[in-house]
């Protein structure tokens, strides 16, 4: 899932920034809360509780430089410094700081009211260069793991973490709940098949109404309450 993050302290320009990414996403096929997120920060205390909890949270980052009794360049500095390496935009009211963020590496710096037709450019670039959809990072053992999504079978909760079982029968225990991996794990391959399980479909060999049997032979649960949206998106997957 691609996900972006809006920091603007200004309310309509935070909301008319969202609606144009929207737009830009949706014409290219995109589906929000599957295929892509937007989550709108008024201020960079809350964006950085977010990352310092899931520090590769987000893919792109469309960053108001004159926040409130902040800056968004030294808030970009910071991320620099913590190891982020999201994609990040500067919308601004103002050309003199384009000089100023040379360091923080920027993708792109808009002028508000944002173009959309500059801005759609700015996100079709960073999709083409910095986002893989089918690669994933996932923290297990106190480092990062690029995983294919396509070599993930299933994750399931374990003892308060999560357990995400690989093609070939490799196992990574990941130091996070269940409920808080599943948003990494997102999109249309992916469906949960029961409370803790959630399954991918690519792997799936055959379903019924209580069990489904993964290509490598593993049979698992299917709960009453997820039969029939498992049976749908497995349908829609397949096609």
């Amino acid at each position: 899932m691609y996900q972006v993050a809006i920091c603007d302290d200004e309310p309509h320009a935070a909301e008319r920034n969202e609606i144009l990414l929207c737009q830009i996403l949706d014409a290219r096929n995109f589906r929000r809360d599957i295929d892509y997120s937007v989550h709108c920060f008024a201020s960079p205390a809350p964006l950085l509780a977010q990352l310092e909890r899931h520090p590769a949270a987000f893919h792109l980052l469309l960053l108001d430089i004159e926040l409130e009794n902040e800056n968004g360049i030294s808030l970009a500095a910071h991320l620099r410094e913590t190891g982020s390496d999201c994609s990040i935009v500067y919308i601004t009211a103002h050309r003199d700081y384009v000089f100023d963020c040379f360091d923080t590496r920027p993708l792109h710096y808009l002028l508000k009211p944002v173009d959309r037709e500059k801005l759609a450019g700015v996100i079709h670039r960073d999709l083409r260069d910095n986002y893989h959809p089918e690669q994933i990072k996932l923290l297990t053992d106190g480092c990062w793991r690029t995983v294919d999504a396509r070599n993930i079978l299933y994750a399931e909760a374990t003892n308060h973490k999560s357990a995400v079982h690989l093609q070939g029968g490799e196992v990574l225990y990941i130091n996070q709940s269940f409920s808080g991996l599943l948003p990494r794990l997102n999109g249309r391959r992916f469906c949960r098949s029961h409370f803790s399980i959630l399954v991918n479909l690519e792997h799936v060999h055959r379903l019924t109404d209580s069990t489904l049997i993964l290509d490598n032979g593993r049979e698992l649960p299917v709960s009453r309450s997820r039969q029939k949206e498992l049976r749908k998106q497995y349908i829609a997957f397949i096609k």
